[in-house]
């Protein structure tokens, strides 16, 4: 199964970005990997999956402990799931009712959907309508624009600025050439 994911979705991390065309040539995509965001989805992952292995340790506990109702169990669990979306993919579970009525709650880990998340960590997808650019091209205008937007949240919290939703265009055009100079010198002085 893995050998499969693998060639299917390959496994190139060395340029950092693949580019291809959308069906209709209106827009291009570019599928992104990154080695730094791999360990950060990765480390993810993992919290999320191990803080739903210990909560349904717990649960399971609180069914033996004591006669507990299938249909709050079950609610509980989706609770769980619900709080911990990175992750809940991951496992299957099961509550049933207990010859005593008591609710049981059995799960298990999907190792199909672990190797899939394994291959997915650190991959990205970015869009654009852009299509005359070679891929290097939309790759750096992509990393320039995320500095950018980083230098922007360096200088707001810097000065404490709260967010500004603006009404009309030119205070629109204002605001986004104040962002620009901001950013022109903080390049400059860096």
């Amino acid at each position: 199964m893995r050998r499969n994911l693998r060639s299917r979705v390959g496994t190139w991390f060395g340029r950092g970005w693949k580019l291809r065309s959308a069906p209709r040539r209106s827009e291009t995509f570019i599928l992104c990997r990154s080695a730094d965001r791999k360990l950060k989805d990765k480390a993810i992952h993992d919290k999320f999956a191990q803080k739903i292995e210990s909560d349904l340790e717990k649960i399971a506990k609180s069914c033996a402990s004591g006669k507990r109702k299938v249909g709050i169990i079950e609610r509980r669990v989706g609770r769980l799931l619900g709080q911990n979306t990175r992750a809940e993919n991951l496992f299957s579970v099961e509550v049933s009712a207990g010859e005593d009525g008591r609710a049981e709650i059995s799960w298990k880990k999907r190792e199909d959907i672990r190797d899939w998340s394994e291959l997915s960590e650190g991959c990205y997808m970015l869009r654009t309508n852009v299509n005359d650019w070679s891929g290097e091209d939309l790759w750096k205008a992509y990393i320039q624009l995320s500095q950018a937007e980083s230098a922007f949240r360096i200088c707001k919290n810097d000065l404490s600025l709260r967010p500004i939703w603006h009404q009309k265009e030119e205070r629109v055009k204002s605001h986004i050439l104040v962002c620009f100079l901001s950013y022109v010198l903080f390049k400059t002085l860096a």
